[in-house]
């Protein structure tokens, strides 16, 4: 049994008015646009994307070997520390990322922000929305960033952690913020 709208094969426009019923659904082959006609009397339009069988990455921080679990870390030494991102399920060589960690309040100097060179290592997934089993090539970055934080009285430091496809135009394909409280200073 097949399901077919009414549909454009010839052409990459849009339907007239006169085209289209009330609540039809009509595809423009060529596009992957789909349309339909409002009560009154508009064409509206879905945008196609393509469907992505990529693994999309997932980002993991770590400080002082512990994984932070809910992105906050409520004992940091602001005097210096280490904290780690690992970003897992990028693609392989040739595509190439860069990373970068911001605050997003004013607590640190930007030179109290270091990220250290990333540590790849490569490794194998099952095959994305398949349910066969086949695998696919992956990699896991390490990204180690020292840190020093400047107001360290009961403030709290807000950053954000990017991942950014150099191969694919600068395109950022993850966020994550974490918020940092300092440790009380032992008088």
């Amino acid at each position: 049994m097949k399901l077919l709208f009414k549909r454009d094969e010839q052409s990459d426009g849009h339907p007239s008015v006169d085209q289209v019923a009330v609540g039809e659904l009509v595809m423009n082959s060529m596009t992957g646009k789909l349309y339909t006609k409002l009560v009154d009397g508009s064409i509206v339009e879905f945008v196609s994307q393509p469907v992505c069988f990529d693994p999309a990455p997932i980002v993991s921080t770590y400080y002082e070997n512990i994984l932070i679990s809910n992105d906050a870390i409520e004992n940091y030494c602001c005097l210096g520390a280490i904290l780690e991102f690992e970003v897992s399920k990028l693609k392989p060589e040739p595509y190439k990322y860069n990373f970068e960690f911001v605050e997003l309040t004013t607590n640190t100097n930007l030179e109290d922000i270091i990220i250290q060179t990333p540590k790849y290592s490569d490794y194998t997934i099952p095959k994305p929305n398949t349910t066969s089993n086949e695998t696919i090539n992956v990699r896991k970055a390490v990204i180690p960033i020292n840190l020093a934080i400047l107001n360290n009285q009961q403030n709290i430091s807000i950053f954000k952690f990017s991942v950014i496809s150099e191969t694919q135009n600068n395109k950022k394909l993850i966020e994550k913020i974490i918020t940092i409280k300092c440790q009380s200073e032992v008088t």
